[in-house]
């Protein structure tokens, strides 16, 4: 009697104990880093990049003969990102399970972003004759915080 109570309350607490357990995650996606990588770049990029513009301006203080020229490179800067705005689309699609196709993508990828570090340059070399060298030095250092238009990078603790 004794054992049969003991084997029943041994199977109580195991029956409960295994009820309580709660299931397993399923194992994340071989692309979670990827798709979580576009997420954080596609969240919010033209509020980021509004930001960016608007602390580089208090940075840089243009004066009111150099409006024209800061002005144009906001216009610029925030054309610049449409290259990487056309990547969002890929967060959400499922990686190629090939290696053509994931050089593919790649490709892709990097022609949006050398696309936008152009359409930067672009933007910069024209902005930078406008400004005295004290302010291109704080047009730098601002534009360094967060590595330039398109959201990425964060201020990796620069504040």
């Amino acid at each position: 009697m004794r054992t049969l109570l003991l084997t029943t309350a041994l199977i109580a607490v195991a029956t409960t104990a295994l009820a309580q357990t709660p299931p397993s995650a399923p194992a994340p996606a071989p692309d979670a880093p990827r798709r979580a990588g576009m997420e954080r770049m596609c969240a919010d990029m033209d509020a980021r990049t509004a930001a960016r513009l608007a602390f580089a301006e208090v940075k840089v203080a243009p004066t009111d003969a150099q409006r024209a020229a800061w002005d144009m490179f906001g216009r610029e800067a925030r054309a610049a990102i449409e290259p990487l705005k056309r990547l969002c689309g890929d967060a959400v699609a499922p990686r190629p399970t090939d290696y053509a196709g994931r050089l593919a993508m790649r490709e892709k990828h990097m022609s949006a972003m050398l696309e936008n570090t152009r359409a930067m340059r672009a933007a910069v070399d024209k902005l930078l004759p406008a400004l005295s060298e004290e302010q291109r030095t704080r047009f730098s250092e601002s534009m360094d915080r967060g590595r330039g238009m398109g959201g990425r990078g964060g201020h990796h603790g620069h504040h």
